[in-house]
């Protein structure tokens, strides 16, 4: 209960600090502004624990400024200008049921000083090695060691830090939310549900099908209804 409490008190404070002057105003009107607003990156999470809602919605808000940075603006370090905006994003709180849901945004013009106009979305182009093949026998029992612990991940906090370690040992090639998820290429996905729990980490292959890596068998990401993923493409890899 004091965590809960201690969690609206802070994302109130982030609320006036959006929109002063516009006292009475509902949030969920707020967050549909910001939707339509292509100044905006934002992310949301809805569990039932409100800190882990939170914490979820950042984590996917993080990723989604890397994804940006490294699309818009190639030539800035954006380790150090994600690092350095955590201070400027805001946070809406509202409940859907018994669930808590956590909105999370930022402004691209704190994030980098000049933003041109909004291009339109485009498949991004490759900028580093080829990701790890799958396996040409898609029901190949046998796991690789990156899979074995990918596999092992069975909370939604626990993804970040994975997908950190990766990019700071030159693994990642790419990741995103499910809405850019690539249709005709290679990839893995983490699968999590609303209470937080990683239901399903699936191997993805180049025509679109899917290998359920915990339970061995053939699989589909639209099977889960009413969760969210996270993709991402790992680089070979180096033979020392």
């Amino acid at each position: 209960m004091k965590k809960t409490a201690l969690l609206w008190s802070c994302l109130l404070a982030g609320i006036s600090g959006w929109a002063q002057g516009t006292e009475g105003v509902d949030p969920l009107n707020d967050i549909n502004a910001i939707k339509r607003d292509p100044s905006y990156i934002y992310a949301e999470a809805t569990m039932k624990d409100a800190i882990e809602a939170q914490s979820g919605a950042r984590a996917v808000l993080e990723l989604k400024l890397y994804d940006w940075l490294r699309s818009e603006h190639p030539e800035l370090n954006s380790d150090s200008l994600v690092s350095n905006s955590k201070d400027k994003w805001f946070n809406l709180l509202t409940r859907r049921g018994k669930y808590n849901r956590v909105f999370v945004y930022v402004d691209k013009r704190l994030l980098v000083p000049v933003v041109e106009d909004p291009k339109p979305e485009e498949e991004p182009e490759p900028v580093v090695d080829d990701p790890v093949s799958i396996m040409d026998d898609f029901l190949r029992l046998e796991l690789t060691e990156d899979e074995e612990t990918m596999s092992g991940i069975y909370r939604f906090s626990n993804i970040e830090p994975y997908i950190k370690g990766l990019k700071e040992s030159d693994r990642l090639k790419a990741f995103g939310k499910y809405a850019s998820l690539p249709e005709d290429d290679s990839c893995y996905l983490f699968v999590y549900n609303r209470d937080g729990d990683v239901v399903a980490v699936l191997r993805q292959t180049e025509d679109g099908s899917h290998f359920n890596l915990r339970e061995k068998r053939d699989d589909d990401v639209r099977n889960y209804k009413n969760c969210g993923a996270i993709w991402f493409q790992l680089k070979k890899k180096q033979n020392y």
